[in-house]
């Protein structure tokens, strides 16, 4: 009988076509409040408490926390380890806020062209978000009467997507993903400190100024799943009848206060079981590339450029005429931008390994040459 560890040394499975699914699925939730404003209503909001594209995010973050896991056991340092990490998503980041900053705002905006590029918002937008700890979502005069105002509102998980792999990293350095009870010890921890916050929640005086800590304990939960089912992916089977009293778990928590936690723990084996469930039709589009990426940070901006131009565009024609724009975009960033970037990781990992050497060398011959 295959284990999640027998099906991950192989390396044909559907984790790009439901990285896919789950970055149209953004699309498609985004398109409600994008086409109609705040008060619009995504799908799945009133069943579940909780939207479509956040259905999505929990996927990515679950799929993250496993693989980010496996190419951290295989990266031969933590140095090559980060490189990776660092060229799967600034240069495509990087790109999509230069587009945002220098093509799309002098275009749109309302501002003057020179007004515009003399704004010090448009440089603080591209820094901070760069930097990702406090990011920026608007532009000056840039759709600013549009249904849900700003540039690209996608953004925002993209810090705790990184905050999850420098936790990574950090636990591969110091060995928790090794044999023994370390790993055990890490995930104790980190559940009691989730009760703990889950409870204080209700403590409105002490979280009013924690929303940050609460969007991390909210998502990183289905992250420490994916990393939890990596780490004992050898005792865990693959076998649908598994996910059924997850599921059903899940429905008998429906509406109460551990709904959440319940449905992500069930949605992520099942998102694992459909995920190595291969099938010909999907080793052949995991040839195509992984445009998943691309559609998640192109999305919103050509969704606003679309309210911008068809003033009263509906959800569902916004959903049909930006998704065929969005996957071009896509596909020419994974070709041109992610693709030959990550081909660079292990030279670009290298080079930066002599240089912080030679750094190293040269702080050592000044304190001799003091000494």
């Amino acid at each position: 009988m295959n284990t999640l560890g027998d099906l991950a040394s192989r390396r044909n499975n559907n984790f790009n076509l439901i990285r896919m699914l789950a970055a149209t699925a953004v699309l498609v939730s985004h398109s409600y409040p994008l086409a109609q404003g705040s008060t619009a209503v995504e799908p799945l909001a009133q069943w579940l408490g909780f939207s479509l594209g956040e259905v999505a995010v929990i996927t990515f973050f679950c799929v993250s926390g496993f693989f980010i896991s496996l190419s951290r056991d295989r990266a031969p340092s933590s140095l090559d380890f980060f490189c990776a990490r660092f060229l799967r998503i600034y240069p495509g980041l990087m790109v999509v806020l230069l587009l945002s900053v220098f093509l799309i705002g002098p275009i749109f905006t309302t501002l003057g062209t020179v007004e515009y590029l003399r704004s010090s918002a448009i440089y603080s937008y591209l820094s901070n978000n760069l930097m990702l700890f406090s990011m920026r979502f608007q532009l000056p005069g840039l759709f600013e009467d549009n249904p849900w105002p700003g540039i690209n509102g996608s953004l925002w998980t993209l810090f705790y997507e990184v905050t999850l792999y420098v936790l990574v990293g950090g636990l591969g350095a110091f060995a928790f993903y090794g044999r023994g009870l370390r790993f055990g010890v890490f995930l104790l921890l980190y559940v009691i400190a989730y009760v703990a916050f889950k409870a204080a929640l209700a403590n409105t005086d002490v979280l009013n100024d924690m929303h940050r800590a609460q969007f991390f304990f909210t998502w990183s939960l289905p992250f420490i799943l994916g990393m939890s089912l990596y780490r004992y992916r050898q005792h865990i089977q693959h076998r649908f009848i598994w996910f059924l009293p997850l599921a059903g778990l899940a429905v008998w928590s429906w509406q109460t206060a551990f709904f959440f936690e319940t449905f992500v723990i069930a949605w992520t084996y099942l998102i694992f079981y459909l995920g190595f469930a291969t099938h010909t039709f999907v080793d052949r589009y995991n040839q195509l590339g992984d445009y998943s990426y691309g559609v998640y940070i192109y999305a919103f901006p050509v969704q606003e450029i679309l309210a911008h131009q068809f003033k009263g565009i509906g959800p569902l024609s916004m959903m049909l005429v930006a998704f065929p724009i969005v996957l071009v975009a896509a596909m020419a960033s994974w070709h041109f931008i992610e693709k030959p970037a990550m081909s660079r990781r292990h030279g670009f990992a290298a080079q930066l390994g002599s240089s912080l050497n030679g750094i190293k060398a040269y702080w050592a011959g000044m304190r001799k040459g003091a000494a």
